[in-house]
């Protein structure tokens, strides 16, 4: 995993609204997060670094009744 799954190739800027994931420190749980404007390229590559994100590679849909 790189900055560059969190690309858009063709616009050649973030990919607003990814959803990916990240390890909570000191458990085994996980947090969602979305890619914003606010999101930190620094930031990203530190935990991109440790291992620490994750992007889901097939699409879950919730399901409604």
């Amino acid at each position: 995993m790189s900055l560059e799954d969190f690309m858009d190739k063709e616009k050649k800027s973030r990919k607003m609204g990814l959803v990916y994931f990240q390890v909570l420190e000191g458990s085994s749980g996980l947090i969602t997060r979305v890619v914003s404007e606010r999101t930190d390229k620094v930031w990203l590559l530190r935990m991109i670094k440790k291992g620490k994100l994750f992007i889901q590679e097939t699409s879950t849909i919730a399901e409604t009744s």
